[in-house]
């Protein structure tokens, strides 16, 4: 019975662990998906929103590194606590790769995965600010 209760106890522990978070969701006022006018032209608005898409380079696996950080044209986003990317998505085809999940002020809009791009055409990734909505860049392969 003792093994029990401590496996109970774990699960409950890790169910909540998982759920925690230190900002309040409410904080996330916008889940708009936002279109850019001129994705060739971007504002400073929507350049610092922007997931910026690099290819780096790839391993003896065939993985290729791939590195997102939010914000272009050498504005990048702010990560403070009322004001932050509080999610990136990468995909590649259509097909979801990684996600990553950012605190307030401690962390700033990065994701990087290794990724095997053969035969991959197209690299989306998706900014979520929790002011003003989330932002998509795409890269042809």
């Amino acid at each position: 019975m003792k093994r029990r209760d401590a496996l109970k106890a774990l699960a409950i522990s890790a169910v909540a662990v998982s759920s925690l978070s230190a900002y309040d969701e409410k904080l996330i006022v916008n889940k708009q998906d936002m279109v850019v006018k001129d994705p060739k032209n971007p504002t400073d608005f929507e350049a610092k929103h922007l997931p910026a898409i690099h290819i780096g380079n790839k391993d003896e696996k065939g993985y290729t590194l791939v590195e997102i950080t939010v914000g272009q044209l050498g504005i990048i986003h702010p990560s403070e606590a009322n004001h932050w990317i509080y999610k990136i998505d990468l995909y590649a085809d259509d097909k979801l790769v990684s996600v990553v999940n950012l605190e307030p002020v401690i962390s700033r809009g990065y994701l990087s995965a290794r990724v095997k791009l053969d035969d991959v055409k197209v690299l989306k990734s998706t900014a979520f600010c929790n002011l003003h909505g989330n932002f998509t860049a795409t890269l042809y392969l």
